[in-house]
């Protein structure tokens, strides 16, 4: 029987990772599109809300992707936000990955969104015209205080770590809104860079 290549058993691994992070098991596993042009141009869209089916697919092509090869990974955003685990799980295999993952804010990057925007590990950059909205957490369902208290606080590390977000914004309200522009973006360390629109901007 032929071994199972090492990098081929680590993508699983961290998929089912995933899995359990995001919650609701693997649904989506085996549906990619190993042909699409833009993913084996090493470029993956995330529009739309972010939700379980979203956040596993987006896993799966960065795992993809990495197991090709460490060149760099973009992630293009046009998002409204959405479920705070599914956004924490691709933050969290981002991290991991050996491939720097740059991220580029489109036109609406909210909520969980500029959340991603802002963890890019490659450049994070935002087109000139994008805006951005930044919140406390929302967190719904079932789950204990001090659970919610400790995700709360490590978010707030996260902003505090990532970003120039004023100290008077820290801890981030879930009742107040922030509205940036790309470049107040940059002004608060979201992005490192506001461009262009345009394909030499993406090259």
């Amino acid at each position: 029987m032929k071994s199972q290549d090492p990098a081929t058993s680590w993508s699983i691994a961290i998929l089912a990772l995933a899995c359990l992070l995001v919650g609701g098991g693997c649904r989506t596993a085996g549906r990619l599109d190993y042909s699409d042009p833009i993913l084996n141009d090493r470029k993956i869209l995330l529009f739309g809300p972010i939700d379980a089916r979203t956040a596993e697919l987006t896993i799966q092509k960065l795992l993809y992707l990495d197991g090709k090869s460490h060149d760099p990974i973009d992630l293009f955003l046009q998002t409204p936000g959405g479920q705070v685990k599914s956004g924490m799980a691709i933050e969290q295999i981002m991290r991991l990955l050996q491939s720097p993952v740059n991220t580029w804010a489109l036109s609406e990057c909210n909520s969980g969104g500029a959340f991603l925007l802002a963890a890019g590990t490659g450049k994070r950059r935002a087109f000139r015209g994008a805006v951005m909205m930044v919140h406390g957490l929302q967190v719904r369902g079932p789950i204990p205080s001090d659970f919610v208290e400790r995700l709360e606080k490590g978010y707030t590390e996260f902003w505090r770590k990532r970003t120039r977000l004023p100290e008077s914004w820290l801890p981030l309200s879930r009742d107040i809104e922030h509205h940036l522009s790309a470049e107040e973006a940059m002004a608060y360390g979201l992005v490192d860079e506001v461009v262009e629109h345009g394909v030499a901007a993406v090259r």
